[in-house]
């Protein structure tokens, strides 16, 4: 949790300095940092009713944990809902804004997964190889740590992805300057990522649909999203060209 807090205060500093240099006017500054505020408590709320439907379609019980992906869908509901209902004087710094606020959620994520290492959680397959980790899994009756065997530490491949990713929206917002591009670009890169991420996962998650887990059955549905909202940029391109 320690970790969760650190990304979420780096998240509002990266977007007070990125809107900064994208030209957002203060009140739109204000009015999504606000909205971003409410969708970080909205996006929790979701974080833990996905996996309660995850453990319960999977134990009948609901069980505990967050999932990241369920807190990032409804988070962006949150946004977007409430953009919608109170947002019509700044929607033409909308595009700005969600250009901007895109590495700031991969930089909080990025502190996320730093946590996630450190408490043992979201571990990987058992390996014999050297880069093997051994996460504390349980604790016996008697008050004894119960070691595990060496796993794979997906915690880091993933934080190390979601810095080099973080990097790279960076240059692309200075060099490019193109509106949903980060979003494009976040959407493609990390859905296919995490999908193949999730064969090297070993917690208990469960098998959702067709032998694939929960995090890959919305990992197919945000790359179709991806895919959807490029060909409407495009249509939208070309018609003012």
């Amino acid at each position: 949790m320690v970790l969760i807090c650190i990304g979420i205060i780096a998240a509002f500093v990266c977007f007070s300095i990125l809107s900064t240099k994208a030209g957002l006017s203060n009140s739109a500054f204000r009015f999504y940092g606000i909205c971003a505020i409410i969708a970080i408590i909205g996006g929790f709320l979701f974080a833990r009713l996905f996996q309660m439907l995850y453990n319960f379609i999977e134990t009948g019980d609901k069980g505990t944990g967050i999932t990241f992906l369920g807190g990032l869908i409804g988070g962006i509901g949150v946004f977007f809902l409430i953009e919608r209902i109170a947002g019509k004087k700044h929607r033409h710094e909308l595009q700005s804004a969600v250009n901007i606020i895109i590495p700031c959620i991969v930089l909080a994520h990025f502190f996320g997964r730093i946590g996630c290492f450190l408490a043992g959680c979201c571990y990987g397959a058992k390996t014999d190889l050297f880069f093997g980790i051994r996460f504390v899994e349980s604790i016996s009756q008697n008050g004894e740590w119960i070691y595990g065997e060496p796993r794979i530490p997906t915690q880091l491949i993933e934080a190390l992805f979601l810095l080099l990713l973080f990097i790279t929206l960076l240059i692309f917002i200075f060099r490019f300057k193109k509106p949903n591009f980060t979003a494009i670009v976040y959407m493609y890169s990390y859905s296919i990522f995490r999908f193949f991420l999730e064969f090297l996962r070993d917690d208990p998650r469960g098998a959702f649909l067709l032998g694939l887990s929960p995090s890959q059955i919305i990992c197919i549905l945000l790359l179709v999203a991806a895919i959807i909202l490029n060909v409407l940029i495009i249509k939208k391109q070309k018609k003012l060209s």
